[in-house]
Order: C-alpha cells, then sequence, then structure tokens
C-alpha cells in the first residue's frame, strides 16, 4: 500500500481559466464599505481565509479585516452593530494583477496568511494565500502517482524518482505490474534497465489496485487511440482513468494530462468528470494542468531532461505549481497559458510532422515514376541551404503518435466548421505507401518471371522505427506491410528485428530467424525500418544466398545502389528511387 505524504498544499480559487477576469470567489470575500462589525464577522466566520474586505461601491478595495482585528476590536470595547471600518486605520497590503508570483509570495508568512490581488483601478480580482504557496516552495514533497505506465508513464516515473520525488505508477494490467515488480521491462528504451532496477520497489512504487493510489499530484499518461472505422478518437480508456483519479482525489490535489486529447477536450471533459466523481469543484477544490509529453521513443529519458516542457492550465496557480513540478526534471519548462493552448501545442506538434514527412512521400511516388533518386536530390538541396530541411522519405509513417494526432486535430477542425482536407490528405499520403511498396514488389517479381504469391519474402524491421532504436510495433509500417502481402497470397513469411523478441513475432505469425538464414533462398527481401546495426550486414555475400533473380527493396537507402546491383541477379528498388 502506497504512503502518502504528510505536506498538503492549498486550494487555489476559481478563475474559469482566464487571469484577467475577477476571481468568482473574491466577491464572497467582499462587503460595502460602511458594513457593521456583524456583517464582517459573518463573512470570516463562512470562510476558511478568516479575511473579510472592505470595498466602496465601484470596487475599490478600502482596507482589510480579519478575525485577529476583530477579536481586538470586541475586547476593546467595539460592540459588533459598529461600522467595521474604524477598528483599524493600516493600509492594507496588496499584490499588483500580473507581478511575478515568486516575488509576490515574499509578502506572505503565517502571521499574513492572506493578500489580496489588485487591479490598476485597485478593485481585488484574486487572492494569494500562504498555504496555496507553500508547496511551492518544496514540491518535491509532494506524493505523485502516475496513471498509465506504458512508454509515457514509466519514463516520466522513473526519471521523477530519480530526481528525488516519491512516485507511485498505476496500470490497470497486472502482468505490466508484475514484470516491474520483476525489475523487468515491459518494452526496449535506452536506459531504462538500469533506471527500473535503481527506482522500481523504492521511491518508484507500482501497483495494479486503484485502492493503493494515494497522493497529491495525479499524472494521467494514457492514450486516445484512433478508432480505425470512423477515424475519431476513442476516450473511453482515458476516461476509465479520470474517473479512477476523481474518486481518489482529496481538496487541494493536483491533476496533470500528459498524452493527446481532443482540443478542447481537458475542460469540456476531464474537468466535469473529475467534478463528478471527487465531488470537488476545480479552483478552489483541485488544479489541473495539461502538460504534454513529446518525447522521441528511444531517446525518452535523456528527452524528459533537455526537451522543454510545456504547461498549461486552469489558472495561474496551476501553472505555477506545473512549473515548479517540471523544472525539477529539465531546464526549460515554457508557460502557454491555458489548457488550451497547451492542447494545441501537442496537436501542432506531432501533425506538423506528419505533413512535412508527407511532402517528402508524394514527392517520392513523382520521383519514381520519372525515374529520379529523391535520397539523391535531397540531400543536394538541402546541403548549405538553410532554409531547407526536407526530411527523406520513408515508407510510410506509423507509431503510436503520428498515426492519430493528425485525425484528432481533423476532427477539432469539422467540429468547427473547418475544412481539414490537408491534414487528412498528408495521412492519407502516409498511410498509402506499405500497400504501394507491395504493388512495387509485385510488379519487379513479375517483371524478373515470378509469382509473388509463391515468393518466400524476408522481412527486416518490424518495430515502427529502426532509429532511436525501439521495441514499438503500435501502428508500425511493417505491420500494415504484412496485411497488404497476406491479401495478395503471400504464405512465407520471414522476419528479423534486432530488437523486438521472437515471441512478439511469432504472434504475428512470422517465422524469426537471423539475416544469414532469412536471405537464403529468399525472392525478395525487405528493410523496413533503419536500425542502425542494418548497416553492419555482410550485404553482398547474404545477396548471393537468394533465390536468383530477386529483389533487394532498401527502403531507407542503407545502401548503395550501385554496389547491391553489381551482384548478379539482383534488383535494386527503394523508397523514392
Amino acid at each position: 500500500m502506497w504512503k502518502s505524504g504528510t505536506r498538503r498544499h492549498g486550494a487555489q480559487q476559481r478563475q474559469g481559466g482566464e487571469d484577467m477576469k475577477a476571481n468568482d470567489n473574491v466577491g464572497r470575500l467582499c462587503l460595502p464599505v460602511d458594513s457593521d462589525l456583524r456583517a464582517v464577522m459573518q463573512v470570516i466566520e463562512a470562510g476558511q481565509e478568516r479575511i473579510c474586505f472592505l470595498v466602496e461601491s465601484d470596487g475599490r478595495l478600502v482596507m482589510t479585516v480579519t478575525d485577529g482585528d476583530v477579536r481586538r476590536a470586541l475586547l476593546a470595547g467595539k460592540i459588533l452593530s459598529d461600522p467595521a471600518r474604524d477598528i483599524h486605520s493600516r493600509h492594507p497590503v496588496t499584490v499588483p494583477h500580473g507581478r511575478d508570483q515568486q516575488d509576490s509570495i515574499r509578502l506572505l508568512s503565517k502571521r499574513i496568511a492572506v493578500v489580496p490581488v489588485v487591479d490598476a483601478a485597485g478593485r481585488v480580482t484574486d487572492i494569494l494565500r500562504f498555504h496555496d504557496a507553500a508547496p511551492l516552495s518544496n514540491v518535491k514533497s509532494l506524493d505523485v502517482a502516475i496513471i498509465g505506465m506504458g512508454y509515457v508513464g514509466l519514463t516520466l516515473g522513473v526519471v521523477m524518482a530519480d530526481s528525488g520525488f516519491s512516485v507511485i505508477g498505476y496500470d490497470r494490467n497486472p502482468d505490466l505490474i508484475a514484470a516491474l515488480d520483476r525489475l523487468e521491462s515491459p518494452f526496449f528504451e535506452r536506459g531504462l534497465d538500469l533506471m527500473i532496477h535503481a527506482h522500481v520497489g523504492h521511491s518508484l512504487q507500482v501497483t495494479a489496485n486503484p485502492d493503493d493510489l494515494q497522493a497529491d499530484i495525479y499524472i494521467v499518461c494514457v492514450g486516445t487511440p484512433i478508432d480505425k472505422t470512423t477515424k475519431k478518437p476513442d476516450t473511453s480508456g482515458l476516461e476509465a482513468s479520470i474517473r479512477t483519479v476523481g474518486t481518489r482525489l482529496k481538496k487541494d490535489d493536483f491533476v496533470i494530462l500528459r498524452s493527446t486529447v481532443p482540443f478542447g477536450y481537458t475542460r469540456e471533459r476531464v474537468i466535469p468528470l473529475l467534478e463528478e466523481t471527487s465531488g470537488l469543484r476545480c479552483g478552489d477544490g483541485f488544479k489541473i494542468a495539461f502538460c504534454p509529453e513529446r518525447t522521441i521513443e528511444g531517446k525518452a529519458l535523456e528527452e524528459l531532461r533537455r526537451l522543454p516542457q510545456i504547461v498549461g492550465g486552469f489558472d495561474t496557480q496551476s501553472r505555477e505549481l506545473a512549473l515548479r513540478l517540471f523544472y525539477e526534471n529539465t531546464h526549460t519548462v515554457i508557460d502557454v497559458g491555458s489548457i488550451e493552448a497547451a492542447e494545441l501545442c501537442k496537436l501542432l506538434d506531432n501533425t506538423y510532422r506528419d505533413t512535412i514527412f508527407a511532402f517528402s512521400n508524394q514527392m517520392a511516388r513523382f520521383a519514381e515514376g520519372v525515374g529520379l533518386d529523391l535520397h539523391d536530390l535531397i540531400r543536394k538541396v538541402n546541403l548549405g541551404y538553410s532554409r531547407n530541411a526536407i526530411p527523406l522519405p520513408s515508407p510510410g509513417v506509423g507509431g503510436s503518435c503520428l498515426s492519430k494526432d493528425p485525425y484528432i486535430l481533423a476532427d477539432a477542425f469539422e467540429r468547427r466548421g473547418l475544412d481539414a482536407t490537408l491534414l487528412k490528405d498528408a495521412r492519407a499520403e502516409n498511410e498509402l505507401w506499405p500497400a504501394h511498396i507491395r504493388d512495387r514488389c509485385q510488379a519487379l517479381l513479375r517483371r524478373l518471371g515470378k509469382d509473388m504469391a509463391e515468393a518466400t519474402v524476408f522481412i527486416m524491421g518490424f518495430a515502427f522505427k529502426g532509429e532511436p532504436e525501439t521495441s514499438d510495433l503500435r501502428e508500425s509500417t511493417t505491420l500494415w506491410l504484412l496485411d497488404h502481402l497476406r491479401s495478395c497470397g503471400v504464405a512465407n513469411i520471414r522476419g528479423y528485428d534486432p530488437v523486438v523478441g521472437a515471441t512478439e513475432l511469432a504472434a504475428l505469425g512470422i517465422e524469426t530467424m537471423p539475416p544469414e538464414q532469412g536471405f537464403a533462398g529468399a525472392d525478395i527481401v525487405l528493410l523496413m525500418n533503419n536500425h542502425r546495426s542494418f548497416t553492419h550486414l555482410a550485404v553482398l555475400d547474404l545477396l548471393n544466398r537468394m533465390n536468383k533473380p530477386s529483389v533487394f527493396f532498401d527502403a531507407w537507402h542503407m545502401f548503395d545502389r550501385s554496389e547491391i546491383e553489381r551482384v548478379p541477379g539482383i534488383t535494386y528498388a527503394g523508397v523514392g528511387s
């Protein structure tokens, strides 16, 4: 059972995410300047802040009255019907709206526990409280729960544990948790094994039981896959996790969303779900922020400490706490303002990359049609020309993020009556490549007098990318190619991946073997990702083992075409050539 920390942080005030508007709850602390002590006492007794603000008719602050002021006035002989403004003459201590919060915190102490925030006209717009600011001074005193221990959650969990946080990781998959309890990594990530051995069972506890969740900060790392038929985001898993968090949420807790969500989803769906299941209100009951994950698989542990972390929050205090939290992991944290701004940043990142990759992939089909080598052309037009950063073409664009985030953004466009043709066409271009590769290979074999359905096929590279290396098969373009090959009757498919295990490939119906065996007797060999180990193959010797005439499809142009074609009976092909 996870043991939560004893240090608690305070609740923030509700601002509806609009920092320039007056706090909705400030009004309950304000009374007209001519109010009597009885009215002031009623306000003080009703609020946990133990303070009342006397204001002019236009809202300008005149004075503050605390419960201590009232007690001293009564002891001095005042009666409850006396005007409250007469009990002292101190000028109120205030914080100008927009002042740096860390600078403002210096005004607070156990003696001055609440300070009003005022606008340029002197009207109270918010309050700053000592117990709100306390956790900002030592954010590591707060216990952290990470919901979802996949690629996003586990890497963040070990990095936070390594930074000195007490972390509990929850996942509803008991097999995954059992593997972590055995100090086994559920997937390949450079450096992850060492971090698991160092922290799991110590500063990082793991559980499959939601009853073990007792924390101050809940970081939700549960994905939103795309429905294969509708191409709309499936948020059912995320919503189940949000409900789990809601049942554990206590007053003043902090919730962070980390994975991609539909634009506007945090405010429109997550906050109401948390309010419904917790009985608390966002703002004065709990804080919430959206802080997107931006790492690349294979370098996640490195990038969590190096990449800028984007932060958007429900209000100023949500953002301040998120800033402090992530400053413990990385040197650069960027406050983009609202929750929606942070949601869009995540979608911008991945959809932009998907779109520029689609440009190169569409150009690759053109280059193939006119007999040019696009890889060679791109390297040459990029050389010494700083305005260009054209990516090399690829055998399609997959992976768990780029295969879905453009659809999520397109859905947001269409729900607002905007045209999303560019986003959807780019995604379609990147998805058509496995079928295009199948068709090219089929045509090349036919030219050699061979039937694709009867061919022996050897595929190298099943993970969705080779560099940085990963074992992740989710939305791998190689798996899409498998489906296309089988749809035209290809039955004899062998495979090899330097990172993905034989058990996982066997589950795909692939006979796994090393390159030396896989090349032997193959009619076609396809290199589908760019794992660096492939460049160390004795490829000329391997090619001589193939069932010639045969096809060598080098999707990423890892080998020199002229060298390959010096081997008799070998036809070379690649993406964009």
